[in-house]
């Protein structure tokens, strides 16, 4: 028995390493195959082709997910894996003092899209549509560069996946302004191509690995948090 997963390049999170997918989720995925004695292929590929090839059935899982309402109709969850926020980074050059989402009136932010942080943005800034612009790029690390110089006046996003962006780019001008959402990350099955049954054995093994302790251990690697 096998089960495929897809994610993306989403450093901390997730990332290619020496050809092979890395991160603390594939790094759990992997240890619960072995414990259930299931077969695991991970793939990485751009967000859109993983969500779907998931719809296709050329994969059955997908990670890291937050979760939604039109994708807990999709798809069956894991137990909450990674306990994370989205929030606002600000340039020092041109701060904006973010207090609430009223305070970026009139102003640009940049954000990583089509993705579930640019839907939790546009549902943020809904009454406020004609007086705050989003500018939406299929990566991260292109806002965090906008940023630093200027270029929008604030970037939403996931605060570890912005942490690493700013430590990758080696960016000294860039601060986070402040939190606005918590949320956690999931793995998630596609009930239509994954046997109900396995999910059950699966998020029954990742949940003796949360309790035994041995989840927060692998997170700690990476400097992140486990959800309850």
């Amino acid at each position: 028995m096998e089960i495929s997963f897809a994610t993306q390049d989403f450093f901390p999170f997730s990332y290619l390493e020496n050809d092979k997918v890395a991160g603390p989720g594939a790094e759990i995925i992997r240890e619960v195959c072995k414990e259930i004695n299931v077969k695991c292929d991970i793939k990485l590929y751009p967000w859109r082709r993983s969500l779907a090839m998931c719809d296709k059935g050329q994969v059955q899982a997908l990670f890291m997910v937050g979760k939604n309402k039109e994708r807990e109709q999709k798809f069956y969850f894991s137990p909450p894996l990674i306990a994370t926020e989205y929030g606002f980074f600000e340039c020092m050059d041109k701060p904006v003092n973010y207090n609430g989402i009223e305070s970026l009136r009139n102003m640009t932010i940049g954000t990583y899209g089509p993705s579930n942080t640019s839907y939790n943005l546009e549902k943020l800034t809904i009454d406020f549509k004609s007086n705050i612009n989003i500018d939406i790029t299929p990566d991260d690390l292109t806002q965090f560069r906008k940023l630093a110089r200027c270029r929008v006046d604030a970037v939403y996003s996931n605060r570890d996946v912005g942490l690493a962006a700013i430590k990758r780019l080696n960016l000294n001008n860039i601060a986070y302004a402040g939190t606005e959402k918590s949320l956690n990350y999931y793995i998630v099955f596609s009930k239509t191509h994954t046997p109900s049954v396995l999910v059950r054995k699966f998020n029954l093994s990742l949940s003796l690995m949360k309790e035994s302790g041995r989840l927060q251990q692998i997170l700690l690697k990476y400097n992140l948090k486990a959800a309850y």
